[in-house]
């Protein structure tokens, strides 16, 4: 799976009823992972965001013609600012700007300080559009700094090359397959885990750059908001219950004559959590 809401053990774990567990079974679990996946992209097309982080360098135009032109809007949801370079070529510290809103993220602008001696300025030859580079941490997080990445453990063992996809990690880590994890700026998609063993889709996946890294270097797990999370896991269980005509979630009618009418693959709640966080 590539950037799910939420893992295959996640919805195991949900459609399981207490006391009991669900096993491992080859093709239900590609099912269930491909629905997993179909429906985390469905929520990206739906509200116009992705819930997982990017790291991509994106180009605006200098702001002019606006009430404040110290403004720079963006045109995605902005978590972390790596680098920006001005029009002019500038390299712009981060003692020059603060990120709109400044308390929340995501962020959806930037805005020059009062006291900075730098304007947003366009290219030497004098061109506004696409003048502005950004090199950032993309995605839609509502507690980035606070909730966004937690400790998975550290590696067990150097990854010496830029090539490898896997990993050896340390005893007890909490890294599990489906996990969206990161390892100093470069960024994986776990497929697997076995024992110690971490099998990655791909180096430098989600825009980042594939780097060496030392043994004990610490691992960091992406932890989607818990609202769509929620909602990933209701709607997973709706489409995988209404293969068999069931439903996790809404109610089933048995007309007259037997035909089994399901209820729509996004529950009610679901569908209201993504009405909330549609891009606007």
């Amino acid at each position: 799976m590539i950037n799910p809401y939420c893992t295959l053990q996640d919805a195991k774990d949900w459609g399981t009823g207490r006391g009991q567990a669900m096993g491992a079974d080859g093709i239900d679990d590609g099912i269930i992972e491909d629905i997993i996946e179909g429906v985390s992209r469905y929520f990206d097309e739906y509200t116009g965001r992705t819930f997982y982080p990017r790291y991509e360098t994106r180009r605006f135009t200098v702001p002019h013609g606006q009430n404040d032109n110290s403004i720079l809007f963006v045109d995605d949801d902005l978590l972390e600012v790596v680098t920006i370079t001005n029009g002019d070529a500038t390299s712009l510290a981060s003692t020059e700007y603060y990120l709109k809103p400044y308390n929340f993220s995501p962020a959806y602008a930037l805005q020059m300080i009062e006291t900075s001696n730098y304007n947003w300025e366009p290219t030497s030859a004098g061109a506004y559009t696409n003048a502005i580079q950004i090199a950032a941490w993309w995605g839609f997080h509502n507690r980035y700094s606070q909730r966004a990445w937690t400790s998975g453990g550290t590696l067990g063992a150097a990854m010496a090359d830029t090539t490898t996809a896997s990993a050896t990690l340390t005893a007890g880590h909490s890294v599990r397959a489906g996990d969206v994890i990161k390892i100093g700026t470069e960024i994986f998609n776990v497929s697997a885990v076995t024992a110690t063993t971490a099998t990655f889709n791909q180096r430098g996946d989600n825009g980042s750059t594939a780097a060496t890294h030392l043994i004990s270097t610490a691992i960091y797990k992406w932890n989607p908001i818990t609202e769509i999370k929620q909602a990933c896991l209701q709607s997973v269980l709706n489409v995988y219950a209404s293969r068999t005509g069931q439903s996790s979630s809404g109610r089933v009618t048995i007309t007259g004559a037997g035909v089994v009418i399901r209820p729509d693959d996004i529950p009610q709640l679901a569908m209201k959590t993504l009405e909330g966080l549609v891009r606007q």
